[in-house]
């Protein structure tokens, strides 16, 4: 039974495993969004909240 036989027949295997690689990918995404937006957060309140910061972070000390 050659490749040709079987590849009709393993469609919804396939389509299974695409489906299954495409949640993944966006459950990975949504992860290190959810991360950066956490971490971005932590940063924002360390700045406000920190009395020996600076006022705009963008700028140096000297």
């Amino acid at each position: 039974m050659g490749l040709h036989f079987d590849h009709k027949s393993k469609a919804g295997e396939r389509a299974m495993e695409k489906e299954r690689k495409r949640l993944e990918k966006l459950a990975e995404k949504k992860a290190k969004r959810e991360a950066k937006r956490e971490a971005d957060e932590l940063a924002e309140l360390e700045r406000l909240t920190n009395p020996n910061a600076p006022a705009d972070p963008n700028t140096e000390t000297e």
